[in-house]
């Protein structure tokens, strides 16, 4: 019998399962569904401050597919962690926390004490900030927060900051306390020698140590069992050597998709739904998986001259950003985002390749989750509904242009080949999974294309598809709109589905404690709360309400 038995050692699992076993009385057991990554025993690639483990598909949901726009226009492949630590461990390790007017936007949807004012100090005690020491920033805290020095910046990243001092762009130098529209150096959680996860640095030796505190992993919880509207404890998918375990309260930590997925296998969701399925209903909550949201983003990628590439040492990702608003009527401020990176992948391919990533990070538009008639216990369907909404698909535009402009610039076209779109289902992605064949074959294609640069364009239109003049694209509004409803994508950030919300809202699943209305006994803690996303990646803020519910809890 535990006092609290945590679903998911993701980022927020990991948070939850070190600051609650704080307190000697408190009895914690946290289950994993997929590999643990022991201290002192940590695999090389999820160590690397570049985040190679994001190609080692063994992590992941292996299958495990989502539809950008709706069901009907297809599927990609959509990877989820599956390892200890979640996506903190697989990710690109980007640390914004969002602007003030997100969280105003959460408070207005019903989530009461998360105002920028109020979630500011928990962001203060989860980072250790290497650049800032004021009344924005914590130094003590397990998480280093760095941004890389202007002094190792690639020559990409400079042309690129002489572009916006060229065009009226503000230099951000702390984008996590300064909101205003302008290019910035990105902040990171990682060190100059390894990458700085949830698993890491929260889960430490120490931590795994306490008599009070048990870890299973390679176990996925197949339900929450109840005692009438009480959750009382889990059951996993296996016989041996136990299916079930107890406790005074579950807490669900499963992410965006896996979350809400629980809930609904477990009786909480929409009542007709789950009926549908064949599920006994414990508690009739319509918002369960509804409210999905995610960034959308267009790749424009281009070969790199030899003397612009990311030096080899250098084990960094993306090192600054334009951050900008679009400005159209009641779209949030920050609302548009542009990521600069000079290498795309772990190989010899992807040194030489960069790209320019539009994305819309405040959509209105928004998707759903939800479990397969007859398959319950399989992965569901997600449909994120992308450019639903008018207003994202004139945002996406004008971020798209922007990017285009910038590549335009002659200091940039003195660094780069032909910019060319890159499509998630193209070739040049294939190269990224992390095996011996895509090895020797990105080695190859790297080693034709330094002795023979002029191919280039040859090579990467091969691999990509058909060429697109960039240039000529932005001039035409039919066709720039059929392009970015053709080749639109996502990023990994899925939120929304177990969103907080006020009491009478029959949309909302959780309080602002993160207890699941119509039950007791039963939490959710990780993105899926979030009533809305923010202004940049959901690592941090995801540790951020972690930190923010466990010390409620410890209260």
């Amino acid at each position: 019998m535990f006092n609290y038995i945590i679903v998911g050692a993701g980022v927020a699992g990991c948070v939850m399962a070190s600051r609650l076993t704080e307190r000697d009385d408190i009895q914690v057991l946290l289950v994993e569904a997929g590999k643990d990554i022991p201290t002192g025993a940590e695999p090389a690639d999820i160590l690397d401050n570049y985040p190679t483990s994001y190609y080692n598909k063994s992590y992941m949901w292996s299958g495990l597919r989502a539809a950008w726009k709706k069901t009907q226009d297809g599927y990609t492949n959509f990877p989820q962690g599956k390892i200890m630590g979640g996506g903190g461990s697989l990710m690109g390790m980007v640390s914004f926390r969002g602007t003030p007017a997100d969280y105003a936007d959460w408070v207005s949807a019903g989530a009461t004490g998360w105002s920028w004012e109020d979630v500011l100090p928990f962001y203060r005690k989860l980072e250790n900030d290497w650049d800032f020491d004021n009344e924005f920033h914590g130094q003590d805290g397990p998480i280093p927060i760095r941004r890389l020095p202007k002094a190792k910046w690639q020559p990409l990243t400079q042309s690129i900051e002489a572009y916006a001092q060229k065009n009226g762009f503000a230099y951000i130098s702390d984008m996590n306390s300064d909101f205003r529209d302008g290019v910035g150096a990105v902040p990171m959680c990682n060190t100059e020698t390894r990458r700085a996860s949830t698993a890491l640095c929260y889960l430490t030796a120490e931590v795994r140590a306490r008599k009070n505190l048990k870890i299973i992993t390679d176990s996925p919880v197949k339900r929450v069992l109840f005692e009438d509207q009480k959750a009382v404890g889990i059951e996993l998918y296996r016989s041996e050597p136990s299916a079930s375990y107890f406790a005074n309260e579950v807490i669900i930590s499963s992410g965006g998709i896996f979350s809400p997925t629980l809930l609904m296998r477990s009786g909480v969701g929409d009542q007709k739904r789950l009926e549908e399925l064949g599920i006994p209903v414990v508690a009739d909550r319509p918002g369960v998986g509804k409210n999905l949201k995610n960034h959308s983003t267009l790749f424009i990628g281009f070969h790199l001259k030899k003397n612009s590439r990311q030096s080899k040492e250098l084990r960094t990702h993306p090192s600054v950003c334009f951050r900008y608003s679009s400005k159209l009527p009641n779209c949030p401020p920050a609302d548009l985002y542009i990521n600069v990176l000079s290498k795309t992948s772990w190989n010899a391919m992807g040194e030489q390749i960069g790209n320019l990533a539009p994305t819309l990070l405040r959509p209105q538009s928004y998707g759903s989750v939800d479990l397969k008639k007859g398959d319950i216990d399989g992965y569901p369907e997600i449909e994120f509904n992308f450019l639903d909404h008018p207003q994202d698909l004139e945002r996406m535009k004008i971020a798209f242009k922007q990017a285009v402009q910038i590549l335009l610039d002659s200091e940039i076209k003195a660094c780069i080949g032909t910019p060319f779109p890159v499509r998630f289902t193209d070739r040049l992605r294939l190269l990224n999974e992390f095996t011996p064949k895509n090895k020797f074959r990105a080695d190859l294609l790297a080693n034709i294309l330094n002795i023979f640069p002029w191919i280039s364009d040859y090579v990467l239109s091969s691999l990509t598809g058909e060429r697109t003049n960039l240039a000529e694209l932005i001039q035409d509004e039919k066709a720039l709109e059929e392009h970015i409803r053709n080749n639109i994508a996502g990023l990994f950030h899925p939120v929304g589905t177990c969103r907080m919300g006020f009491a009478d809202d029959s949309q909302a699943v959780v309080d602002p404690f993160g207890k699941v209305y119509g039950v007791e006994q039963l939490r959710v803690v990780d993105a899926s709360i979030m009533p809305n996303l923010m202004a940049g990646n959901t690592n941090i803020p995801t540790i951020m309400v972690a930190e923010k519910i466990a010390a409620t809890m410890m209260a």
